[in-house]
């Protein structure tokens, strides 16, 4: 079944400016509302607030990351403001996400290129000729406790501090991000409340990373994947084949902001995230595309994957790895 071109898609591009903002100030009331509850109780209820409130913060990054494409709000400076702060607040700096996920997008399921906004996949021959400290390093970043440590190493350090290190002129905000974080938890400890800040900021923002890192790992690193070494034409879109879609009931969709419709934002960003099951639903093509659910056993497969073999065309695993 054929796939629509991006011409006939380029009417779902058209957002509802008040479901728009209907959709961000209530993802924002409900974010900063579970953050209050966090940081003002004290007693287990707390720590569900805490979780709660990271579970709506992917929400907001995800309508942030629309944002940023142009797809959401795209001609209202109060929302470029707004989302300006969001960015600092969830590790994510504008310049940086710009710079970085356009990238992403324009090199998708290029693997030589996976390495800037998203996870490095190496060839098979490039594991060979690599030292042992590369290979170590490789294998953590693809390694599940990346994930985990999210908040530190994808976003604090990976977002934030490499950025601002090799760019500091243009990633300037990734500065402000560093002194706004540290001024709140200064400001926190200088009024003897680490526990509230620990609930209403860190235990989120952990979360949130967490998350966010596992969806980028799996939205372009499952077993079936398809690499390039390049696009056969310049400008095409990525191929069905390169992103995964998640298998998630409604509820998923809407707590995600509709991410898990990941093959059709990347075959046109600039559909806002509630008008992509309106595609999904009018165009079937794109349900032969890979479909992931997201369970444990799902999530091994994903991150049990080591290299690209140029020859077959596939992804190895660590233990098919180990037998070359």
């Amino acid at each position: 079944m054929q796939l629509p071109s991006r011409k006939e898609l380029k009417r779902y591009t058209q957002e509802d400016l008040h479901r728009s903002w209907r959709e961000l100030l209530a993802t924002v009331a409900v974010t900063a509302t579970f953050s209050a509850l966090a940081a003002l109780l004290d007693n287990p209820a707390a720590n569900l607030m805490a979780l709660a409130a990271g579970f709506a913060s992917v929400r907001l990054f995800v309508i942030f990351h629309d944002h940023v494409h142009g797809a959401f709000l795209r001609r209202s400076r109060f929302a470029s403001a707004i989302f300006w702060w969001v960015g600092l607040i969830l590790l994510s700096p504008l310049s940086v996400w710009r710079q970085s996920h356009t990238y992403h997008h324009r090199r998708t399921g290029i693997y030589r290129s996976a390495h800037i906004g998203s996870f490095p996949v190496w060839t098979t021959r490039q594991w060979r000729r690599s030292s042992v400290l590369e290979k170590i390093a490789y294998r953590w970043i693809r390694h599940p406790a990346n994930a985990l440590l999210g908040l530190v190493t994808v976003f604090c350090f990976g977002m934030v501090i490499l950025p601002l290190m090799r760019r500091p002129r243009i990633h300037w905000d990734a500065a402000v991000c560093l002194m706004l974080h540290g001024s709140i938890l200064a400001l926190a400890l200088s009024c003897h409340a680490f526990w509230p800040w620990f609930r209403a900021f860190f235990l989120p923002l952990a979360l949130a990373s967490f998350i966010g890192s596992v969806l980028f790992y799996v939205q372009h690193n499952f077993p079936s994947v398809i690499y390039q070494k390049q696009r056969a034409r310049r400008g095409e879109p990525a191929p069905l084949e390169c992103s995964s879609q998640l298998d998630l009931p409604a509820w998923g969709h809407t707590c995600l902001a509709n991410i898990g419709y990941h093959a059709i934002h990347h075959y046109h960003e600039a559909i806002p995230f509630y008008r992509l099951p309106e595609v999904w639903k009018d165009f079937p093509g794109f349900h032969q595309g890979p479909l992931l659910k997201p369970s444990p056993s799902a999530l091994r497969s994903c991150y049990g994957l080591a290299v690209w073999d140029e020859r077959n065309q596939r992804m190895l695993t660590w233990k098919e790895l180990e037998k070359l």
